[in-house]
């Protein structure tokens, strides 16, 4: 049932239109969130490195990089996510252990109203998530709100930004 729905998504996804100004509304909505001013100082944002299907992250990256914001980026080490400091485009950190002050940007083909998603069908995330207990953010195209199927081992997030 859901890797049907991860091909239509993908379907979907691929013949979207309009896709640059949707990315940017996100991003400005990201960055003017309380959650998102916390971490502005001292705080971490996790998060994820785009492709072009996916939600743009580059250019929050780009803002984290500008205003001095610890950014980092997952990476699979023992068929576990964890989370590297990005230093730069080009250089990759230590791993992060502490997750204290931090918001986690969480990627999705779609959301549903309760705040579930339907990932890409690693389970990384929704092991990730069930330990993790700071600001679980993600972020969709309002037109991937949509019914997809729920497990017991699926993980939500605390809020969904849309364009």
């Amino acid at each position: 049932m859901k890797s049907e729905k991860r091909q239509e998504l993908i379907v979907k996804r691929k013949n979207m239109t309009d896709k640059a100004s949707k990315d940017k509304a996100i991003f400005e909505k990201i960055i003017a969130l309380p959650q998102f001013a916390r971490v502005e100082n001292t705080g971490l944002v996790l998060t994820y490195v785009s492709t072009e299907l996916e939600v743009d992250t580059r250019r929050l990256i780009d803002y984290c990089f500008d205003n001095s914001i610890t950014v980092a980026v997952p990476g699979i080490a023992d068929e576990q996510m964890r989370f590297f400091k990005l230093e730069s485009w080009d250089t990759i950190g230590d791993e992060v252990m502490d997750f204290t002050d931090s918001i986690c940007i969480v990627p999705a083909l779609a959301y549903d109203e309760n705040n579930y998603r339907l990932g890409y069908g690693g389970g990384y995330y929704d092991r990730f998530l069930r330990e993790y207990k700071g600001v679980k953010i993600g972020i969709c195209y309002r037109e991937f709100i949509v019914d997809i199927p729920v497990e017991k081992h699926d993980e939500g997030v605390d809020i969904v930004i849309c364009n």
